[in-house]
């Protein structure tokens, strides 16, 4: 037996107080005169007995009266091993799954509904002095105090479904920094969810044995769902009048064969609708082709209905937002002042018959390195030799996102070149091949030859090569050769350096190196690595993204502003220019989906979409029989809420039946009117 109060035990010396009583008798005595007392004798010695009977007795009463009363002040409690204290004071601590997939309907309510309900059912079960501590998944500065049983439930009503997900180890170590700041025999930790699989990582929870644990599945009637994962596009950069393709993966989780119908809209107006069948437990791609003939912002929005009835609404659609250039900015670093009047050279007269695309001459030996932000692509047009400083600016631009073309020199210094060319991962030279040759392989398979031939000929025309560089590449890197030669050289190279592009080619553009210049395949390619340049813009988030980069020319960290016209959002968010990029920081602004934009000096200067996160989507989750081995210790129980409910009982989450000072108080009751009678009756 254990004391929620022991230090009422000091009590017990009270029942001193009875016993000097009994030693000491006070009572005054009178004195009554006989003549002759012999015959008092025997009387006196039998009422004598009696009377120590009787006050053995009383004094006995009076002892347990007073003993029974101190314990009954003490509460005593059985307490059984493994289980916490279900008396005296109690912290409570409850998580309430108010994630996305609560909003899943069960009988006519919401998943969330009953997850509310539940939580003001068990706070019954505790007393006014106790204290609650609510927490959700926003984990709301609001809920990191204790709240009186009135307040708590006042704070239960107001919950509602939020876009936040957290893994339940989180929401533990929350519970867990709450609990331990406190001193108490009793702490409870309750979580009301439906435990999908994708969030609830079971296994990495620590279940604190001092901490009576209690799971409260609330599971949904069906555990299927039809929504969009995830959109992407064929290639990274958007053109005007150019014929885009998305691709959109739908995911089909339920037992049925299902047919949805996936219709897009962009900038308010539908441009496409396809029907498609997606298989039971499968995924399927879907392509969707739009050409966009302004530029501008572009605000698109994917919807999925489904067949016969959806049973979520959040993953339904898809919003991506992205921005559509007026013109596109090549810079030229040319090693002769001949280019910069923009009229020689190859270069210049091939981008000079599209108004797209605006060219700006330099030459290597004056350079203004604040071009380079401000370019989608740069072209180093037969540099001779490459500065420690030149190499370093065209090495933070290409990771930072950015497109270069290599062009070599008749006369290349190869210490300089080589040195760029290992920057920009595509090898080094090592020689020069005047062996004649032609190009006689192109890489059709890569998306860089996607719609540039509308038929493959079987005996392509294609450039002849009378001297070229020998590249060789050492160890792995991220490249691909886009164009070999008949001897198995390369001719145009491709590489991935950080967020940006590196491409070289190995021959000069000089006759003397080849024809290049003048066979149409120049013409694709150079137009094909600038459409195929500048930034890759982020055109959709999730709510929980913490930050996107923008690249504009101009753009600086003042006067900068989150838009979102639907949800009737702005506000001023974190920037920080890092490496000619600017970054935003979000902070769990953006907690709506839907098309936003960022805007600087009353211009639109970037615009992403932002979705819910599709975790939340997958609805299978851990069903009773699978949570009954995390409950096999005597702290963690599991509650059957749907047994409770179709039962009409309420759930006990604690147990009231261990509380002993009731019963000490009748003893008490007892003991005093036991001494009564003795003194009635033995008198």
């Amino acid at each position: 037996m254990n004391f929620i109060y022991p230090q009422f035990l000091w009590a017990l010396l009270a029942i001193a107080v009875p016993i000097i009583i009994h030693l000491f008798n006070f009572r005054k005595f009178k004195k009554v005169y006989f003549s002759d007392v012999r015959l008092l004798r025997q009387v006196e010695l039998e009422t004598s007995k009696k009377s120590n009977i009787k006050h053995l007795l009383i004094l006995l009463m009076r002892i347990l009266a007073i003993t029974s009363l101190v314990l009954a002040f003490a509460q005593p409690f059985w307490k059984k091993e493994g289980q916490a204290n279900s008396v005296g004071e109690k912290l409570v601590t409850v998580y309430v799954d108010n994630s996305l997939s609560m909003n899943n309907s069960w009988t006519d309510f919401t998943l969330l509904d009953h997850a509310k309900k539940q939580a003001r059912t068990l706070a019954q079960n505790f007393s006014q002095s106790d204290k609650f501590q609510l927490i959700t998944n926003e984990f709301d500065p609001v809920h990191q105090r204790f709240l009186t049983k009135e307040q708590f439930l006042t704070e239960v009503d107001e919950i509602e479904i939020s876009s936040n997900t957290r893994k339940l180890d989180q929401v533990e170590q929350k519970q867990l920094d709450f609990l331990m700041k406190e001193f108490a025999q009793n702490k409870y930790a309750f979580y009301l969810s439906d435990f999908q699989k994708s969030t609830t990582n079971l296994g990495q929870l620590e279940m604190d044995s001092t901490i009576q644990l209690t799971f409260v599945p609330i599971l949904p009637e069906s555990i299927g769902n039809v929504f969009i994962d995830s959109v992407w596009f064929d290639s990274p950069v958007r053109m005007v009048n150019k014929k885009e393709q998305l691709f959109v993966k739908l995911v089909n989780s339920t037992s049925d064969d299902l047919q949805v119908k996936l219709e897009l809209s962009l900038n308010g107006q539908v441009k496409g609708l396809v029907n498609a069948d997606v298989l039971m437990n499968s995924e399927k791609v879907v392509t969707l082709d739009y050409v966009i003939q302004n530029p501008g912002k572009v605000e698109g929005k994917l919807s999925v209905s489904e067949y016969p009835n959806p049973t979520a609404i959040f993953d339904d659609t898809y919003y991506f937002s992205y921005l559509l250039k007026e013109e596109s900015k090549v810079l030229v670093i040319n090693e002769s002042p001949e280019y910069l009047a923009a009229k020689n050279g190859s270069i210049n007269q091939l981008f000079s018959n599209d108004p797209f695309f605006k060219v700006t001459n330099v030459v290597s030996s004056s350079i203004n390195y604040g071009l380079f932000a401000e370019s989608d692509l740069i072209i180093l047009n037969e540099v001779k030799q490459y500065t420690s400083g030149l190499i370093s600016q065209l090495l933070t631009y290409c990771e930072a996102g950015g497109s270069i073309l290599y062009i070599p020199s008749s006369q290349p210094d190869l210490t300089s070149n080589n040195e760029l060319l290992l920057a920009g991962a595509s090898g080094r030279i090592t020689q020069k091949d005047t062996a004649n040759t032609k190009v006689s392989y192109l890489e059709l398979e890569n998306p860089f030859f996607k719609d540039v031939f509308q038929k493959t000929p079987k005996n392509m025309d294609l450039p002849v090569v009378l001297q070229s560089y020998v590249i060789r590449f050492s160890g792995q890197s991220s490249r691909q050769s886009l164009m070999k030669t008949q001897n198995g050289h390369p001719f145009l190279v491709e590489s991935t350096v950080g967020k940006g592009k590196f491409f070289s080619l190995s021959v000069s553009l000089s006759p003397s190196f080849s024809n290049f210049t003048s066979h149409s395949l120049f013409v694709t390619t150079l137009l094909r690595i600038a459409e195929s340049s500048g930034i890759n813009q982020e055109i959709a988030l999730t709510t929980e993204t913490g930050k996107l980069r923008i690249r504009e020319e101009g753009i600086t960290s003042e006067n900068i502003r989150v838009v979102g016209r639907r949800q009737q959002l702005e506000f001023i968010p974190e920037t920080e220019l890092v490496g000619g990029e600017l970054e935003v920081f979000l902070n769990g602004e953006l907690s709506e989906s839907g098309n936003y934009e960022v805007v600087s000096q009353e211009k639109v200067v970037a615009a992403f979409g932002v979705n819910y996160h599709r975790d939340e989507s997958d609805f299978e989750g851990y069903t009773l029989e699978d949570l009954q081995p995390f409950a096999a210790q005597p702290w963690v129980n599991l509650l059957d809420v749907s047994a409770l409910q179709n039962s009409g009982e309420s759930p006990q989450f604690i147990d009231s039946s261990r509380k002993l000072w009731k019963w000490f108080v009748l003893l008490a009751l007892v003991f005093l009117v036991c001494e009564i009678l003795l003194i009635k009756i033995l008198n």
